[in-house]
């Protein structure tokens, strides 16, 4: 009860810093009290210096907000003071980021900290591969960032300790981009490329991986039901080779389901019932037959997670 909680508090806490900021920065730009680049860029400076000095000393959680609006604010004033320098602004930035990442205390900064570092990451590999399709080189890493990140908690916890107080924010801050990543895939004018079959490959690749993770604490030893199981799930990613985001929604699902990780598999699920929507309504077909198709996906699909989730819960029974 107190997990569920202390999650309502950062979640309300997060998006009412987000407004605030929007606020904040509205204001300003109404009132013209920035009225140059430089002065953006120090009071951007002071505002990220501000924000970690307070948190350093104090994480109540009724100073989240005021902390996550101050963060913000300064990232995006220190980026419009630093636009006319794109080869820096995203380097700073990627900067800044690291230094919050490792100075920060608490779970919200160094949440946003890890968001802010892939958006700067997203930016300047847009910088320097204009050429390509940006979104697509800078989907494939976060996500198996993610994937390596679950098959290795055991270790990576050993390391720590187990001291949570940077891996849960860190472990949610990459869900969040690998989220973040996968929706932009989706809308069409952001990916104008005809090499969208690589990323569904790289995605196949992590659910047979994840798949044969659930088959060990399944304990699926028949080799027949091994191969069918696999066939099965790359029949299922075939018709899918053209929406990378599909299949990325699937593996998000299969990494939170393994884990057990019940807020970032609904979140997960939300995607996928998004993405697979998005799918079907991008098919050139009867709107009757798209109906009827998605439909009898629903009905196989909670059949599906139902075989899935009582078989796992009997294993953990045991």
């Amino acid at each position: 009860m107190a997990q569920k909680s202390n999650l309502t508090i950062e979640v309300l806490s997060i998006i009412g810093g987000v407004l605030t900021a929007i606020f904040f920065l509205g204001f300003l730009a109404l009132s013209s009290i920035l009225r140059s680049e430089t002065s953006c860029l120090i009071v951007g400076s002071i505002l990220i210096i501000t924000t970690l000095f307070v948190n350093r000393l104090l994480t109540k959680p009724f100073l989240d907000a005021m902390n996550i609006t101050c963060y913000i604010a300064g990232c995006i004033l220190v980026g419009y003071g630093m636009n006319r320098n794109i080869d820096v602004l995203f380097i700073v930035l990627i900067g800044i980021s690291v230094v919050t990442m490792l100075l920060s205390k608490g779970f919200i900064l160094t949440f946003l900290s890890v968001i802010s570092f892939y958006m700067a990451l997203f930016g300047e590999i847009t910088n320097l591969f204009s050429s390509l399709n940006p979104l697509n080189v800078a989907a494939v890493p976060i996500i198996a960032i993610f994937l390596f990140v679950n098959l290795s908690e055991t270790k990576i916890l050993s390391y720590t300790n187990g001291d949570l107080s940077k891996y849960k924010p860190i472990h949610s801050g990459l869900f969040v981009s690998c989220v973040l990543s996968l929706a932009g895939l989706s809308v069409n004018y952001l990916t104008k490329s005809t090499n969208d079959w690589i990323i569904s490959v790289f995605m196949l690749v992590g659910i047979l991986l994840m798949v044969y993770k659930i088959i060990q604490v399944m304990q699926v030893k028949s080799p027949v039901h091994q191969v069918c199981i696999y066939l099965l799930c790359i029949l299922i990613c075939l018709p899918s080779l053209h929406a990378p985001y599909l299949s990325g929604s699937i593996l998000l699902i299969l990494i939170c389901f393994q884990y057990g990780y019940k807020a970032e598999s609904a979140v997960a699920l939300v995607l996928f019932i998004y993405s697979i929507s998005k799918y079907y309504y991008d098919l050139d077909i009867t709107l009757l037959t798209k109906s009827i198709t998605l439909f009898f996906t629903g009905i196989a699909l909670l059949i599906a997670w139902y075989i899935f989730t009582q078989k796992k819960t009997r294993h953990e029974k045991i």
